[in-house]
């Protein structure tokens, strides 16, 4: 009996390696910048798995997309929550936390790329909201918070996601130091 739950083990643990390469090769194909609609076939390649293991666990690239998404962004809810200051005052090691993490972190870093998208965004910020910024402010911030927070945190994801697109040349600590300089700047 152990034996076989022990082979059921490895056999999901399989199962889940084969399903996170084959969605990080998605998201790699999606951030690559490729024109156009990411196949099947691409996937596959990238991944390394034929089409009869990808039809296994998905119905189709969009299907994959959809499940691709929301496993990034749960990753995403683990890792704020990981990463958020207990007593949510200190925002300046959160977002240094942040950048950090982004720069260490594969999965997070394609974070930016797919903040692009409307319902991503709209997800993402629910996530931020919910876990950071009601706990700092309430559930009702003044209007010069919004306007300052919305002016930041819109700041922030353009400017990482040119740091990624740079190569993240720039050291993450130099570029989290810069954006806690000008986030004080902004609150002063």
């Amino acid at each position: 009996m152990m034996e076989r739950q022990d082979n059921m083990g490895k056999q999901f643990k399989r199962v889940a390696a084969t399903k996170e390469n084959i969605e990080n090769a998605y998201l790699d194909a999606l951030v690559s910048g490729k024109i156009g609609k990411i196949t099947v076939k691409e996937v596959c390649e990238r991944a390394s798995v034929n089409r009869t293991t990808f039809y296994k666990y998905y119905k189709d690239a969009d299907h994959l997309g959809l499940m691709a998404r929301q496993h990034l962004l749960d990753y995403m809810e683990k890792t704020l929550l990981e990463t958020i200051p207990e007593d949510y005052a200190d925002c300046y090691e959160f977002i240094s936390q942040i950048i950090l993490t982004i720069y260490r972190d594969r999965r997070v870093s394609r974070f930016p790329f797919l903040y692009r998208e409307e319902d991503f965004r709209i997800q993402a910020d629910q996530i931020i909201n919910k876990h950071y910024l009601y706990h700092k402010f309430g559930a009702k911030m003044s209007e010069d918070e919004w306007i300052r927070v919305t002016f930041c945190k819109c700041g922030i994801m353009g400017l990482i996601e040119k740091w990624i697109d740079d190569g993240m040349a720039i050291s993450p600590e130099k570029i989290a130091n810069q954006v806690i300089s000008l986030s004080k700047s902004i609150k002063s």
